[in-house]
């Protein structure tokens, strides 16, 4: 099963307004026209049951979403980018940095989730935008936002009410099958379980679905053996129901093993009901033994309830399934309870943040000095700053932007040049 995956994702960039004057046969002198640019496309995750693993990312690693076309004549919006939606399995957890480097998730913990991760760029605005009382013939112009772009870590935790746990060949996969419809692969040797196996119960009108983790061995939270893969899918569930070999030498030594394990790689794990059980009852040695080993778990100081079962025989499996159904009712009140007694908030949408729009400018050298507020560099990349009206145009609104003050502030000096995008000019 392949349940990890790193792609790239990219949203739209917006399209770029146009510098269009309205030239018609009755009124010579219509005025301007230029039409905005169009959004760019979204990028969206959804969580879909349809999709169980994470395999197609193994072969598309980068997802893009449409550009916004650009503004026409005579006050024609750009077309907006087709948004980009990536379905992926419920129980996905999304992670990515953030432009200030910081690790943002995203829980996909329901089906048809649906999360804008990153926006499309805005589309530019057109000249007619810039029309005002005191310039009726406006030669700005805006350029398209650029889309942003992030590499994403998709992390699959299956969904499961019931986790199965035990070191390797203690009979999980023989228990999920005689719980269960499910058919797990079984034979008699460590690590036959490969992958997780999912399997669905109703008893008594309770509907709950079974994991069963693949065997866990001392240091497995280290990512000794498979364990390390497995770990991450206990997280979702419920309940554990511990399962060891009624014939084991050392039964304490080996529920303790994994308990630790647990509580190194997620100590909030130690605090799911577990159910203790003991396997292989059908045997003479275990059977005989019953008294002899609650005794052992007792001195050990191992205070879970525990049930001896047979997977083999099916011997135990009715009570097994009434104590699962119990715990899992008695969990879903305390939910309830809990929801009932706090506030739920509202989970604001996350994406990578963009450049402060108040950074203006930055001092290069002694005489140079760089326009870096993003909004008068999607201007400039749209005007024509070689005509010295649109430059004057421009002028006037870096000085109303507050463009300017932040150059007077910087000690800015008549003759020194000024960058922004692909221009240069002298300060006057």
């Amino acid at each position: 099963m392949i349940d990890s995956a790193k792609i790239t994702v990219k949203s739209g960039n917006g399209g770029n307004g146009i510098v269009s004057f309205a030239r018609e046969p009755h009124n010579p002198l219509a005025g301007p026209s230029g039409g905005n640019g169009g959004n760019g496309g979204n990028v969206i995750f959804v969580s879909d049951t349809s999709v169980k693993t994470l395999s197609r990312f193994s072969y598309k690693r980068h997802f893009s979403a449409g550009n916004g076309g650009n503004g026409g004549t005579t006050k024609k919006q750009g077309f907006n980018g087709k948004s980009i939606e990536i379905q992926v399995p419920v129980g996905t957890v999304l992670s990515f940095k953030n432009e200030n480097g910081i690790v943002e998730t995203i829980d996909l913990d329901h089906p048809k989730k649906n999360i804008i991760l990153i926006k499309g760029g805005r589309g530019g605005l057109g000249n007619a935008k810039f029309t005002s009382s005191i310039n009726r013939e406006p030669l700005l112009a805006e350029s398209g936002e650029a889309g942003k772009e992030t590499i994403v870590s998709l992390e699959l935790k299956l969904l499961a009410d019931v986790g199965i746990i035990g070191m390797p060949n203690a009979g999980k996969s023989s228990l999920l099958r005689s719980m269960t419809s499910a058919k797990p692969k079984v034979g008699d040797y460590p690590f036959t379980t490969l992958e997780p196996k999912l399997g669905t119960v109703i008893n008594d009108l309770e509907e709950f679905v079974l994991v069963d983790i693949p065997g866990l061995i001392k240091d497995a939270h280290m990512g000794v053996g498979i364990g390390h893969d497995f770990l991450k899918h206990i997280q979702r569930t419920k309940i554990l129901i511990h399962l060891v070999d009624g014939t084991s030498e050392n039964i304490p030594e080996n529920i303790n093993i994994i308990n630790n394990e647990m509580k190194k790689f997620d100590k909030t794990l130690l605090d799911r009901p577990q159910i203790l059980v003991i396997n292989k009852v059908d045997l003479d040695d275990v059977e005989i033994l019953k008294n002899e080993i609650l005794v052992m778990i007792k001195n050990a100081k191992i205070n879970i309830e525990t049930l001896f079962v047979s997977a083999l025989s099916m011997k135990g499996i009715d009570v097994l399934l009434q104590s699962i159904t119990k715990k899992i009712k008695e969990v879903k009140i305390k939910k309830t309870l809990k929801l009932h007694q706090t506030e739920i908030e509202e989970i604001n949408m996350i994406h990578p943040r963009i450049k402060n729009e108040f950074d203006s400018v930055i001092k290069e050298t002694e005489n140079q000095y760089k326009i870096i507020h993003p909004r008068a560099i999607r201007i400039a990349q749209g005007s024509d700053l070689n005509d010295w009206s649109t430059l004057i145009q421009f002028q006037g609104r870096l000085e109303r932007m507050g463009v300017n003050d932040s150059l007077r502030k910087l000690g800015i000096k008549p003759g020194d040049t000024v960058l922004v995008s692909e221009w240069n000019f002298e300060w006057h």
